[in-house]
């Protein structure tokens, strides 16, 4: 009783620590309106996420965590249908401001940024309530993250010129589902992404070495173990012989090969530890739930069945059965719904997995100009700074 006490005490103290840093930050939301001419490839916002990485500077000491409540820093990359429109935004604490203005500046120049007040408090502080409903969840990998899912080079097609590059961007299905929303409906999309450092390549070694079919090295010896084995040398009179082990490794089919080629590869980029979830949120006189159901869709687009795909996370999902089912149906759509508002990254009971700048990119990016949604705001017109040296009066 007294060890279970007290790790239940230290729970308490560190995630009231934590709960009294998060208050303290103080957070902007930066909505992007993309150029009127996109032509550059999810590249660009890959770019993007590697400089926003920078946030990461090491690993959090005792200090940093037991007294100071400290968690890695993360960010919110959001889209938003509304009334027939798609919004990107990016949640981020204000010191950062200057940070993201800068990398998303330097691969699209003629966007504008602008900080707006959080579409999130449009609505109302609970729900579901009298006037509104949702349907919601939050999407987990399908396998283990050292696996990737589908990215944006898999979706470009082999042109003749360096120019003419045939490209299916994958969130033109997610623009025509919120271009097709009525006044009152809303679909949010939101991607958590905390950078974190190297550590989880390694975590993705132990599937390598499965794949290949290693034998795992022998564990090292104690000196008790070692003390058996010579009295029993001693007793038999044979002599310590050393065996040596060879390595073995299984013949690998042409299918296992490639994954560990997209496997490896997907080490060299930077990662983040991400949870994405998304809400579909309508009038109850005109809920459509096959909306929900075609968000879950344009997630499948990314799914590879070799590697990795998305699936619904049923923990949290609303969908309850058995006795009582409207009070739990309830009760778990408040719940994603406040996980939504909170933008809820650090909790024990989500399931996070890390992505690498590359997959992010991929689900978060300016759809280009092959994507004709009448309702995607885009910058009608280029603005300029002033010219060096112009006299004032």
């Amino acid at each position: 009783m007294p060890v279970f006490l007290f790790f239940f005490a230290l729970t308490t103290y560190k995630n009231f620590i934590q709960l009294r840093y998060k208050l303290s930050l103080k957070w902007i939301l930066l909505e992007i309106r993309a150029p009127k001419e996109v032509r550059k490839s999810p590249k660009a916002m890959e770019q993007v996420l590697a400089g926003l990485h920078g946030v990461y500077s090491s690993a959090l000491n005792f200090k940093d965590k037991y007294i100071d409540g400290r968690v890695y820093n993360w960010y919110s990359f959001e889209i938003v249908g509304k009334g027939g429109e798609t919004h990107f935004y990016i949640r981020t604490i204000d010191k950062f401001k200057n940070l993201v203005e800068a990398q998303l500046y330097a691969q699209y120049p003629d966007a504008e940024i602008s900080e707006v007040s959080d579409y999130v408090n449009d609505m109302p502080l609970h729900l579901p309530d009298d006037k509104y409903d949702l349907w919601g969840t939050d999407l987990m990998l399908a396998k283990p993250d050292v696996f990737p899912i589908r990215t944006y080079p898999e979706f470009e097609e082999k042109a003749v010129g360096a120019e003419d590059v045939k490209r299916v961007d994958p969130l033109a299905s997610l623009s025509e589902i919120c271009s097709m929303l009525h006044t009152n409906e809303q679909i949010w999309i939101q991607i958590l992404g905390a950078p974190i450092n190297s550590d989880w390549v390694k975590k993705g070694q132990a599937e390598i070495d499965k794949i290949m079919g290693k034998i795992p090295a022998p564990s090292k010896s104690n000196f008790l173990s070692d003390a058996v084995f010579a009295i029993d040398r001693a007793i038999n009179g044979t002599s310590a012989v050393v065996e040596k082990r060879e390595e073995k490794r299984a013949d690998l089919s042409p299918g296992k090969q490639e994954i560990l080629k997209a496997v490896e590869k997907s080490w060299d980029k930077l990662g983040y530890e991400v949870i994405i979830r998304y809400l579909y949120i309508g009038p109850r006189d005109d809920f459509h739930s096959a909306h929900a159901y075609a968000v879950s869709g344009s997630f499948r687009q990314f799914a590879s069945q070799n590697l990795n795909s998305f699936k619904m996370n049923k923990l949290i999902l609303t969908y309850a059965n058995g006795l009582f089912k409207k009070s739990k149906l309830l009760k778990r759509k408040k719940i994603i719904y406040q996980l939504y508002r909170e933008r809820k990254l650090f909790s024990p009971y989500l399931a996070r997995y890390t992505l690498n700048t590359e997959e992010l990119a991929t689900i978060f990016h300016f759809p280009d100009t092959g994507v004709k949604s009448p309702l995607l705001p885009r910058v009608e017109a280029k603005k300029g700074e002033p010219p060096a040296g112009l006299p004032i009066t």
